[in-house]
């Protein structure tokens, strides 16, 4: 497994990042990943080299990290753990969500309980908060690293001008963010000017949907609402897609879920990809992914380079 570095940090994350919003108990008719096919998935990703484990404390309701934490209680040193701050945790979060420093420090604590830990290595906002002052924020992820909670803070689903911003709010004795996590597939390119950006105030790009939520593994049947939702895009464009994606596929030698996830990979601007599975064979297919050759990776750059898209992202699912 390639170890890739992280922003300016000493840290190094694995290409491939095991996302784990589905873990937890089934709720609202759900079926989510159970105790013991989780426990397989993080023995199988801790022998492929995986070092990095994604998570949110809305997945589930906070089941998510609660399943992590049993797992983990004997082996929180064999991985970095990532989870995300800004969501509503139901209607009993009074403070509504969002990035203010109260809820941050709320939000923290009760992370930290699900996840049996003293700190997450990982802290991030999961999405933008135009309700809060950047400089709140900032400033309330810096005391969460100097407390020692936090190892490394970073955003998610934050533009490029967002990123600028939060970077000028970055004063002395405050965190910068170090990571990016964006929606990113052939299906949904990245926003122009972003990886530039993040390349000039050293901020990696970590992928979250990188098979847009399996729409591209060639698993779902075509024309689905679900596939459709998954993509933001409109029929007469992801047909299309899926052709190129079947003919490169073929031409490779690979699954058409390697073949789209081999495309991410091998972008010199993407750190590593968030990648979820629900069995340890959907895991075992991905982690034979690898980086394209030129000629496929432009084969499909035209294809994807169709696929711009009026739409704003979903709201992240974890894979």
């Amino acid at each position: 497994m390639e170890m890739r570095p992280l922003g300016t940090t000493k840290l190094k994350v694995s290409a491939l990042v095991l996302g784990t919003a589905a873990f937890g108990a089934s709720r609202h008719g759900c079926r989510m990943v159970d105790e013991r096919s989780a426990a397989d998935l993080l023995d199988m990703a801790w022998d492929a080299g995986i070092n990095l484990l994604d998570t949110a404390d809305v997945y589930g309701g906070g089941a998510s990290e609660e399943l992590l934490g049993r797992l983990l209680a004997r082996r929180r040193n064999r991985f970095l753990l990532a989870t995300k701050v800004g969501g509503r945790m139901g209607t009993a979060d009074r403070g509504g969500g969002g990035l203010s420093a109260r809820h941050i420090m709320n939000a923290l604590e009760a992370s930290l309980r699900r996840l049996r830990t003293d700190h997450v290595d990982l802290y991030m906002a999961h999405g933008p908060d135009a309700g809060t002052p950047i400089g709140e924020t900032m400033e309330a992820f810096a005391r969460a690293r100097g407390a020692g909670q936090v190892r490394v803070v970073g955003c998610s689903n934050f533009s490029a001008a967002q990123l600028r911003a939060a970077r000028s709010a970055g004063g002395r004795g405050r965190t910068g963010f170090e990571f990016n996590q964006i929606q990113f597939s052939l299906a949904n390119p990245i926003a122009p000017g972003l990886a530039q950006a993040c390349g000039e105030a050293s901020v990696s790009l970590l992928a979250w949907g990188p098979l847009a939520r399996g729409a591209l593994s060639g698993k779902r049947r075509a024309g689905s609402d679900r596939r459709l939702e998954a993509t933001s895009l409109p029929k007469h464009r992801l047909r299309p897609l899926l052709q190129t994606l079947r003919a490169v596929a073929a031409s490779e030698e690979t699954t058409l879920a390697q073949t789209a996830l081999g495309w991410v990979l091998g972008k010199p601007w993407i750190t590593a990809a968030v990648c979820a599975a629900s069995v340890t064979a959907q895991l075992r297919e991905l982690l034979g992914s690898r980086p394209l050759s030129s000629r496929s990776s432009a084969f499909l750059d035209r294809a994807s380079a169709l696929c711009t898209v009026a739409r704003a992202p979903l709201p992240e699912a974890g894979s």
